[in-house]
This record gives C-alpha cells, sequence and structure tokens, in this order.
C-alpha cells in the first residue's frame, strides 16, 4: 500500500550555511576559502575586484538540509542532531 506523506525541507538550525568562491577571469587564480561569514565573503570578492577589475565569481553555497516528515513531527519540538564527520551516512540515494 502506497500513500502521499508530506515532507519539508530546510536548512538545519543547527547548522550554518557557508561560501566559498573562485574568480572566473582566466588566469586568475583567486579562492575564496569556505566561510560562515557570508558578509565577509561579499568583501572580500568586492576588494577582489577592486584591485583586479575581475567582476564575475563562481559562489558554492552549502549548508546542512533538514528534511521532516510532517504528519510524524507535528507538535514537536526537538530537532535531530547534526552528523559527526566520521559517523556513516545513511540514505545517499534521493527518493
Amino acid at each position: 500500500m502506497l500513500r502521499h506523506v508530506q515532507h519539508a525541507i530546510g536548512t538545519h538550525p543547527r547548522g550554518e550555511v557557508t561560501v566559498s568562491a573562485r574568480c572566473l577571469d582566466g588566469g586568475c587564480g583567486w579562492t575564496l576559502t569556505a566561510t560562515a561569514d557570508l558578509k565577509a565573503a561579499d568583501v572580500a570578492m568586492m576588494s577582489h575586484t577592486g584591485r583586479t577589475g575581475h567582476p564575475t565569481f563562481a559562489r558554492h553555497f552549502v549548508d546542512v538540509a533538514l528534511v521532516r516528515r510532517l504528519d510524524l513531527n507535528e507538535g514537536k519540538r526537538e530537532i535531530p542532531p547534526l552528523p559527526s564527520a566520521g559517523e556513516p551516512q545513511h540514505e545517499r540515494a534521493a527518493h
């Protein structure tokens, strides 16, 4: 028996969004390592543009997503913990 189950997805409340970037001007090797300080990342890219005139960057945003099955989580306040780096990952394939 199959039935429709509603889910919601969002950024894990205990996680953080990080951004990294690289300059797309041919031959430029400037990169920004991943940081959770999004404003500082913007300033770093704008500063690079100010020094070099290179205006285009590839930005990569990463977060930890949390999917909740709505009918199982109604009224529950607890949030599952973030997995540690050494913890095995389950259900790698998309469903």
